[in-house]
């Protein structure tokens, strides 16, 4: 029988706590699991807390730091005008430059992301993209070797927002799995992705005191 396919996504908070409610049910049952962060490089409470597991093993493919680009920055041009992140190698005209700066946005389509960022080394897009081909590497290794029994591919579908990976890439992945169970995390999931998913659930944000506090707290985000 085919793996189990599970996605959550959607805008709310979540999505990574509902994969690892799942990783530490199935481990529960003494099979062994898998749990790839993509964008993630941070040593966080639920990394800190299954690292020792003998059962589950836990790889970081991402820099420390997010993207630098705002939440509502991707929303609005991303969402809105289709705008595509590039690194800052890629040639980018003057005068969408002295746009970008005057206005605060592009009438552009390609955008350097890491142009925004406050720590170039850390979080910029090269960064990001060379860590996600990593862990996507890493992700088709542990489906040949067949020794875990759940893939956990957390913000793998953010990856694919971010342009980091491409839609092909998990589509690879899904229609490879065999017997392995998979959970997909992250914002948009592509409609491709969501049709060949046996479960998707789709999570809302009613209210975060993110939007009033603007931090994050240690325990309850990370």
């Amino acid at each position: 029988m085919p793996g189990k396919v599970l996605i959550y996504t959607g805008d709310g908070e979540g999505k990574t706590s509902a994969s690892l409610g799942h990783a530490i049910r199935f481990a529960g049952y003494g099979n062994k699991v898998a749990i790839l962060h993509f964008m993630k490089g941070r040593r966080t409470g639920e990394f800190r807390f299954l690292e020792n597991n003998p059962l589950i093993s836990v790889f970081l493919y991402g820099p420390p730091y997010f993207l630098a680009t705002t939440q509502t920055v991707l929303n609005t041009w991303f969402e809105e005008n289709g705008i595509q992140f590039v690194s800052s190698a890629a040639l980018i005209k003057k005068e969408e430059e002295h746009s970008l700066k005057k206005n605060g946005k592009s009438t552009s389509k390609k955008v350097a992301a890491d142009r925004l960022a406050s720590n170039l080394k850390s979080c910029s897009f090269e960064a990001h993209l060379k860590k996600a081909k990593k862990g996507l590497e890493c992700a088709n290794k542990i489906l040949e070797m067949k020794k875990h029994k759940l893939l956990v591919l957390d913000e793998i579908l953010y990856a694919v927002k971010f342009k980091l990976l491409k839609e092909s890439d998990v589509i690879s992945l899904i229609e490879k799995r065999g017997n392995i169970n998979l959970i997909l995390t992250g914002r948009a999931a592509p409609e491709k992705i969501v049709e060949m998913a046996d479960l998707v659930t789709y999570l809302q944000e009613g209210k975060h005191y993110f939007a009033k506090e603007k931090k994050a707290l240690p325990g309850l985000d990370f």
